[in-house]
């Protein structure tokens, strides 16, 4: 019996729980030698951890009691129906788990149709299906003969690969599928750095140190510090090193951003549930469409996982956290969370109310040397300032105050004001407005105001409006503005946006799995919105965004909110 299970269906041991990633769901004596094994190979080949049969378990384990684990643990599943399949009862159990699991499955219909598995009494399962019934009639047997009923059909109605559409091109199907197992299988990605790598070492060395001295249980690093100080660089670094560890197998990073209409702390209620998608893809692979059940229940299969890595980035309140955490009690003992917040105290109530084993990193400013290193790479491009320039370059430095994000908009913006002349006039300029401001705002603001008119008009439209909306809107709304003498408009749209991302003060969103947009630093965000309202061109108070504009200009967006263009 033991070596007749071990042929026709998939199971595993807890020993090696993290040491595959795609379950093969199949029944031995008809693919396993020909189709199957060729599959096998083939996700290896692509660096996938394919689960087969008795090869992949380790004796002294039972296999039976293990399936549960198995497909807990794999992240695609591949349910190859052949004519013979509803013959093994351990086929069509697995599949019922598989069907439940709410992961993504890919059915191979091998030689058969799917209709075959909606009416299992009439084709090809029918004689399968009555011998299961002649073994005796119980209640049991009953509601699991409906239950493998049940999965089947709910398999015929995902749409997968029939080996007729190959005409016996198994090389072709087999490509294919290993093709969609990719699509569907998540990895862990590093995240996006900063490019001038400056005075990270150190920091990143104490907190990696932290995490692994954290003691028994799940553990949070927190990390704190003003706006601008560097809080998401750092915890980016944090997770890059252990995403080039391997150490944990399900990682995320979720970033909550502040809605981008108004100057509050709020989330909009489509971020945190964006965010609670994108957590149970990166650590179950549970696809959109399955994740809008209940919440709490999908994030309770956490407790099947290993140790994870979750990141949350800027906090602001409690409840912000509990949305994504709802409970830490299903998390691995090993697992481990970093999160960023500008305020002291709601890590503290984070990790007290979560009863997590918890450290609180002070995120400081730049010591001298490391400042002005990170300043001469954004304003020179070299560690070093540019002959000439050394004397009033460590003045910007000093009125920055060690703030990475003053050094990096400020320098990026006198990048190109090295022509003769402007040591004694732009830089010298700089350096007295700048040290008239005490405050980062300031700083910052200094960099905006030495924009061109058309950049500041651009700057102000992507704070106050364009935020959370799509590159293509703006451009349309800034192509409206070519001919409108009443506003000075946006005259060059992509020319000044290359000149904003230039001077960091913008940037740009593509390929990141949202429409392409814009994505602006919270301080820069607050400061575009202070100087719309400020200055009128734009009146911020919503939720949303309306832009109403005269004569030749088109109107945008539906009347949501509050916030308009006054021009």
């Amino acid at each position: 019996m033991k070596r007749k299970r071990e042929q026709e269906g998939a199971g595993m041991s807890h020993a090696v729980m993290d040491d595959f990633d795609v379950f093969l769901n199949h029944r031995g004596p008809d693919v396993k030698a020909t189709f199957v094994a060729h599959l096998e190979e083939a996700l290896r080949c692509a660096g996938f951890r394919p689960f087969l049969d008795a090869r992949s378990q380790i004796k002294g384990n039972p296999a039976l009691k293990s399936i549960d684990q198995a497909l807990d643990v794999a992240n695609v599943h591949v349910a190859v129906v052949s004519k013979r399949y509803a013959e093994s009862k351990y086929c069509l159990t697995e599949l019922v788990a598989i069907m439940r699991s709410g992961k993504p499955v890919i059915p191979v219909f091998y030689d058969v149709e799917p209709v075959d598995l909606r009416w299992v009494e009439d084709g090809p399962f029918a004689e399968a299906f009555e011998k299961h019934k002649s073994r005796g009639r119980t209640e049991s047997t009953d509601t699991k003969l409906q239950e493998w009923r049940d999965a089947l059909q709910a398999l015929s109605e995902i749409t997968g690969f029939r080996s007729a559409d190959y005409k016996r091109d198994e090389a072709l199907l087999k490509r294919d599928v290993v093709n969609e197992v990719s699509r569907l299988t998540p990895s862990n990605q590093p995240v996006e750095v900063e490019q001038f790598r400056v005075g990270l070492d150190g920091s990143v060395n104490r907190c990696i140190q932290i995490l692994e001295d954290i003691g028994a249980g799940p553990g949070m690093l927190g990390l704190v510090g003003m706006g601008g100080i560097g809080k998401t660089t750092l915890a980016r670094e944090i997770y890059n090193h252990f995403v080039a560890l391997r150490r944990f197998k399900h990682m995320t990073f979720l970033e909550i951003h502040r809605d981008s209409s108004t100057s509050n702390v709020e989330v909009r209620p489509t971020q945190s549930m964006d965010l609670r998608k994108q957590l149970l893809w990166d650590l179950l692979s549970v696809p959109d469409n399955s994740s809008k059940s209940n919440y709490s229940s999908w994030f309770r299969k956490l407790s099947t996982l290993g140790p994870v890595f979750i990141a949350v980035d800027d906090v602001h309140k409690l409840g912000q956290f509990e949305e994504l955490i709802p409970f830490t009690s299903v998390l691995h003992p090993d697992s481990r969370l970093i999160v960023t917040s500008r305020d002291r105290g709601v890590l503290n109530h984070v990790a007290g109310k979560s009863k997590l084993n918890h450290h609180v990193f002070d995120v400081c400013p730049l010591d001298w040397n490391e400042a002005n290193e990170l300043f001469n790479w954004h304003a020179f491009q070299a560690r070093k300032a540019v002959k000439g320039y050394e004397g009033v370059a460590k003045d910007v430095v000093r009125a920055c105050s060690g703030v990475p994000l003053a050094l990096k908009v400020v320098g990026s913006s006198l990048f190109d004001k090295q022509l003769d002349g402007d040591e004694e006039t732009i830089w010298q300029e700089a350096v007295i407005e700048l040290r008239k401001n005490t405050d980062v705002m300031g700083v910052l603001r200094w960099s905006y105001d030495n924009l061109p008119e058309s950049e500041k008009h651009m700057f102000l439209d992507i704070t106050c409006l364009f935020l959370g909306r799509s590159r293509e809107e703006a451009f349309a709304y800034w192509g409206s503005c070519k001919n409108c003498m009443s506003c000075g408009g946006v005259p060059v749209p992509y020319i000044s946006l290359r000149n904003l991302i230039n001077k960091n003060l913008v940037m740009s969103i593509e390929d990141h799995g949202l429409r392409d947009g814009f994505k602006v630093h919270d301080l820069l965000k607050e400061l575009g919105q202070e100087i719309g309202m400020k200055t009128k061109r734009h009146f911020v108070n919503g939720r949303d965004a309306e832009a109403i504009v005269t004569k030749n200009q088109v109107r945008f967006f539906s009347v949501i909110s509050f916030m308009n263009l006054m021009i």
